[in-house]
């Protein structure tokens, strides 16, 4: 029987596991995997701080963005169960505070895991190798010229580009009639014009993060918040960055003490105005929040460097302890792809079946990972996703071509 060949576009995460998964179910399939970049998997190397937070103990759907009953069907199915899929692969793992990490702590052991069992089962990489344009010709495709039986398009979205998501093939799954949603950078830190921020560049603190629409909430998350000359970052941060596309109006707000209700606040800082009246106002506060916080929040209640606790009214008590429960930061936007870990937005998921990836437009087009218009917040999520997709998909290629005799 003639061997069938199966086309994977994007060495990343998901193709490669799908690669993987192809050949698992049928070692007798030629699987080609097309990566632009001279590495393949290069963005694993970038997760996790380099320990690569590979998945989740918690992946209930309240942490992932999308089409509800389409991920319902992703996370409850059987290629879902990740830690067992890098066991097999040689992984051991372990929590951390929910997130599961390689026990080596190394994101390198991960990318190697897979790249070493792609070798090893005969998977055909070829590197510096972009992929321009897939054509359908009758029950097969061509990709580069070369025929194929069936395509896995798992070329990552736009963010992180160095990495190799350039969102080239948004452009080709367009053309094959595909419907693509705006796109936008997400899990990223959001851009101000507040020049009170330029003092905190470096600033890291625990607190949470409320964003705005107006008046309207549009999310809160809690844990460090990170500042630069010119954005607002961090973990809470970047998982609200996905909710600011098509809003006005924006308005960040912190809550630096929020362990500390504000009448708590209001008796500490009024107990050392009346022993230690002559104690500087930057001083007391260094003693709730950072130093440049503290500044911060001077300028925003309009009180001067150098002055006395003794000379703060009970009023501009008040006020800077509503400061620090509400310490707001007018938001411009976010940070462009190049500072993006994922992309908000992609091919719709109405047109793509959730069991198998399969295109709803092209038997044998099977589309997975960052260029399904779904997504996870920080922790793991999108690297789950991934995975998943990748595996569902690798798998379903895999039948596809059985059937096809």
């Amino acid at each position: 029987m003639k061997s069938k060949h199966l086309a994977v576009v994007g060495g990343g995460a998901s193709g490669i596991s799908a690669a993987l998964e192809a050949i698992y179910a049928d070692n007798s399939i030629k699987v080609t995997v097309f990566e632009r970049l001279p590495k393949a998997a290069k963005k694993i190397l970038a997760t996790g701080n380099g320990r690569c937070n590979f998945t989740n103990e918690d992946l209930s759907p309240r942490h992932f963005y999308g089409e509800i009953s389409f991920l319902r069907k992703v996370l409850t199915s059987p290629f879902a169960d990740d830690e067992s899929f890098f066991r097999s692969l040689g992984i051991l793992s372990y929590g951390e505070d929910g997130r599961i990490y390689p026990r080596s702590q190394q994101a390198s052991a991960i990318r190697d895991a897979l790249l070493n069992n792609a070798e090893e089962y005969g998977v055909t990489i070829k590197l510096d190798t972009g992929v321009e344009e897939i054509k359908k010709a009758k029950s097969a495709f061509t990709v580069n010229g070369s025929f194929f039986d069936a395509v896995i398009v798992a070329g990552g979205g736009k963010a992180s580009p160095v990495h190799g998501s350039d969102g080239s093939c948004f452009a080709i799954l367009k053309n094959m009639g595909h419907s693509i949603t705006p796109l936008y950078p997400a899990l990223c830190g959001l851009t101000t014009d507040d020049k009170n921020i330029k003092m905190l560049k470096g600033v890291r603190a625990e607190g949470k993060a409320s964003l705005f629409s107006g008046k309207i909430l549009l999310g809160n998350e809690s844990g460090e918040i990170q500042f630069t000359d010119k954005a607002v970052s961090g973990i809470p941060v970047m998982n609200l960055s996905h909710l600011v596309k098509n809003k006005k109006g924006l308005t960040l707000i912190l809550d630096l003490c929020e362990d500390i209700s504000e009448a708590e606040l209001f008796e500490h800082i009024k107990s050392i105005k009346a022993t230690a009246p002559d104690r500087e106002l930057e001083t007391v506060l260094s003693g709730i929040v950072n130093t440049k916080l503290g500044f911060a929040v001077m300028n925003k209640a309009n009180i001067k460097p150098r002055t006395t606790i003794g000379q703060v009214t009970a009023k501009e008590i008040e006020n800077l302890c509503d400061i620090l429960k509400n310490f707001d930061i007018s938001i411009v936007g976010t940070r462009d792809f190049d500072n993006a870990q994922i992309t908000c937005g992609g091919v719709k998921t109405d047109e793509v079946f959730p069991e198998t990836m399969m295109s709803k437009k092209h038997d044998g087009l099977f589309i997975c990972g960052e260029l399904l218009d779904i997504h996870g917040d920080c922790g793991g999520y999108n690297l789950h996703l991934a995975w998943t997709t990748g595996r569902i998909a690798g798998s379903s290629a895999a039948e596809y071509l059985k059937s096809k005799g």
